[in-house]
């Protein structure tokens, strides 16, 4: 057996924060090939949990109103509670499920949770009372919480602040994605006559997928770039060097009790979490009661599942547009023109009396709803100071971010039935509110950036950890517009 070399770093090798590395043209080259390679090797798989992880979560809305509804006898407030169960759990527990994927190794944290999820929604299908699908819900709900804000944390291991607005636009390329894949597929499953509910052909078969997924990704996601095996040696020090001296001590930051009580209680973050309701709120009002609208505009149950994919359709759309907006263009000029479309379309939805108007209005929607999300977070992620504060920030924004989903179910209720103008008033409120938020935050980086220009603050004195924890207060760091 070959033992592996392994390469540490000397003097030369330390870089500070926003230090731009000088690359021989040998090495300019090599850096393209290894993103590329990266690209090929990681983000399909990462994309395809994504599919797996959002199909089976927004899945209740077509089992909803395909007889999971009328099967189990729901009462109005079991209703609600069948989808607000998940965000409960979910919203609970992302913040621990991220500080342990710190710990441990991400290869074995992504599969082992995907697998567990998808057998949560398997068993969902065994269900004959409202309690016990709530209680499946939850269990989803717990499982899930350690994905989504994981991956946020794990793709800066491996792509530089300049390299991953793409990539988090890729990955969530995947959730309009994978209503495009989920609604035919449960439409379909809800059209075959077998000794099976419609909605329990729908739980067992998308979890099933899920499943599969989570194998595959078992045997092909790496760890980090110090142990990737399908990169040499050299490739590996190459890629690790540009990470350092992207990011400088923030690759070195590690999560302390102090470190995550200074993150968390950033009033920025806060701030953040608050514009990123919007953002999902949008989202899983189109996705999850997507066809809970279409039969409030009177198609059938198997019919509205289907439409409930015209905004995946246009969202998938919108992701595309976002790959081939020049870099120029800054993330939040992208950001305010999406959730723009997001507002006009959804206010259109909620008070035209035209069905014809009001469908074609839910379509294009999702143009907006989708693309705006990725370009979020990712104008978030480049403004953290470190790989540390991003975990918390990450976590922080999903868990507080995915509140309203234990709120808007309620509004989405029979109760509501057919027009769901109060949940339909929220959702509109909530993306309104995330342009006027992300707006004020661009007001002040860019009032910190020139402060920052103006009067630099010299804090060589402080020692090495203490600048770490300075994260984007550090006076060489400066704020993406």
């Amino acid at each position: 057996m070959v033992k592996e070399e392994v390469f540490v770093y000397d003097d030369e090798d330390k870089a500070v924060i926003n230090t731009e590395v000088i690359l021989t043209d040998t090495e300019q080259k090599m850096a393209k090939s290894i993103t590329r390679r990266l690209d090929i090797r990681l983000m399909p798989v990462l994309m395809l949990l994504y599919v797996g992880s959002y199909m089976d979560r927004s899945n209740i809305g077509a089992a909803l109103v395909n007889g999971l509804r009328a099967d189990l006898k729901l009462t109005k407030a079991e209703e609600a509670l069948v989808t607000a169960s998940f965000y409960i759990f979910y919203t609970t527990l992302e913040l621990p499920a991220n500080v342990i994927l710190k710990k441990f190794r991400p290869r074995y944290w992504f599969s082992l949770i995907a697998g567990l999820w998808s057998v949560a929604c398997m068993l969902q299908a065994l269900a004959k009372s409202g309690g016990l699908i709530i209680m499946f819900r939850s269990i989803l709900g717990a499982v899930e919480s350690g994905f989504t804000p994981g991956v946020f944390a794990y793709l800066p291991y491996w792509y530089t602040r300049d390299e991953v607005g793409a990539r988090m636009s890729l990955f969530f390329g995947a959730l309009p994605i994978s209503v495009l894949i989920g609604s035919p597929l449960a439409a379909g499953l809800a059209s075959v006559k077998g000794t099976l509910e419609p909605y329990q052909m729908i739980f067992i078969v998308e979890g099933a997928v899920t499943f599969m997924i989570a194998v595959l990704s078992f045997f092909i996601l790496q760890d980090y770039p110090e142990t990737c095996k399908f990169l040499s040696y050299d490739q590996r020090k190459l890629l690790v060097k540009r990470l350092r001296a992207d990011q400088g001590l923030a690759t070195k930051s590690k999560l302390t009790l102090k470190s995550t009580i200074r993150a968390i209680f950033d009033w920025k973050v806060l701030l953040f979490c608050a514009a990123n309701f919007g953002c999902i709120t949008g989202i899983n009002t189109v996705s999850i009661f997507g066809p809970t609208l279409m039969k409030g505009l009177g198609y059938s149950s198997v019919r509205a599942t289907y439409l409930a994919t015209l905004p995946g359709a246009l969202g998938v759309v919108g992701i595309i547009i976002t790959l081939f907006i020049p870099k120029r263009i800054p993330l939040t000029t992208q950001f305010f023109v999406f959730q723009t479309i997001s507002v006009v379309f959804y206010t259109i939805l909620t008070f035209s009396k035209n069905g014809t108007l009001r469908l074609i209005s839910f379509a294009l929607s999702g143009l907006g709803i989708y693309p705006s999300f990725p370009i979020f977070l990712s104008w978030v992620s480049v403004n953290q100071g470190g790989i540390g504060k991003r975990l918390m920030v990450s976590a922080a924004i999903f868990t507080i971010g995915n509140v309203t989903g234990a709120v808007i179910p309620v509004m989405f209720t029979a109760t509501y039935a057919p027009h769901y103008y109060l949940g339909n008033a929220a959702t509109i409120g909530l993306l309104g509110l995330s342009i006027l938020l992300t707006a004020v935050m661009v007001v002040h980086y860019a009032k910190v950036n020139k402060q920052k220009e103006q009067n630099p603050i010299d804090v060589s004195h402080l020692s090495e950890e203490e600048q770490i924890l300075l994260y984007d207060d550090h006076p060489a760091f400066r704020y993406t517009l």
